[in-house]
């Protein structure tokens, strides 16, 4: 039985075949679970790895020799080497990166056109991009700056900010229209943002720019703060339900994928959007 994502694999299939070591796997095993709580004893860890005392004790010792357990009395907890290599990786770790495997991935299937945006103060800026094939798409690009109001991937952004944090950034009641359907109150924008955070995505239909519909998630770190927002953008008045819910689910995949390599949880769930299939292959 083998797990995907919208036909995609959970694991390259060379990985699935490959010779690999039990040891290895209940250490990792051993790892998580210890991740999960305060501490554990071995009792309870040989339990939930469903592995036997004795083997359990051989891979805590050589995970205590390599800090990357400790032991406090009965109990045992993660070590200081594992904060080593989590500051490692976010050092390594380049969100546009790996923006565009997932990317790519996604216009590959889908052929519409993603993009990575940050919030600075109350503007957007895209950061990357992958265009679509078809012959209209978004005229959007890098570097691009667009009030954060007015774009699913600003709306997205705001959505993870506290009321106060809001008004701070939009002091006036009155906001600027960029076309006819754009937000132009705070008030209405608060009771926007509120469907954001029930949905777990955003969405605008021609409220940058016209004939215009973008669909976004945000992106969230370790911490659980959204660094950037991902988007789906497609060139039309109004997409088909069909193609919507698509572009949505795709969205849904890649910004749990990349919050995931930021070492963010799993929240996917929120849009009740089904992501993982079971099947065989």
């Amino acid at each position: 039985m083998k797990h995907f994502v919208f036909g995609y694999p959970m694991l390259p299939t060379d990985l699935e075949t490959l010779p690999t070591t039990p040891a290895v796997f209940t250490a990792i095993r051993v790892l998580d679970e210890l991740a999960k709580t305060s501490g554990l004893t071995l009792s309870e860890l040989s339990r939930r790895v469903e592995a036997p005392k004795a083997s359990v004790y051989r891979v805590l010792n050589t995970l205590r020799r390599s800090r990357l357990v400790v032991q406090e009395g009965n109990e045992y907890r993660l070590g200081p080497k594992v904060l080593e290599y989590h500051a490692a990786y976010v050092r390594q770790f380049d969100i546009t990166q790996f923006f565009y495997t997932v990317a790519n991935r996604i216009v590959s299937t889908i052929d519409e056109t993603v993009q990575l945006a940050r919030l600075e103060g109350s503007e957007m800026v895209f950061i990357a991009k992958v265009d679509c094939g078809q012959m209209i798409r978004p005229a959007t690009y890098v570097g691009r700056r667009v009030s954060a109001h007015a774009t699913a991937v600003g709306k997205a952004m705001l959505s993870t900010l506290k009321n106060e944090q809001l008004r701070e950034l939009y002091p006036q009641e009155d906001l600027p229209a960029l076309t006819a359907h754009t937000i132009t109150s705070v008030s209405a924008l608060q009771r926007e943002l509120e469907l954001v955070r029930t949905r777990g995505y955003a969405s605008t239909i021609q409220e940058s720019t016209l004939n215009l519909c973008c669909l976004s998630a945000p992106i969230r770190d370790s911490s659980g703060s959204a660094v950037a927002a991902l988007s789906i953008c497609m060139a039309t008045p109004k997409p088909t339900p069909n193609r919507r819910e698509v572009a949505l689910q795709h969205l849904i995949w890649g910004a749990r994928e990349i919050s995931i390599a930021l070492g963010g949880s799993d929240t996917s769930d929120r849009s009740g959007v089904a992501l993982a299939i079971g099947g065989s292959k």
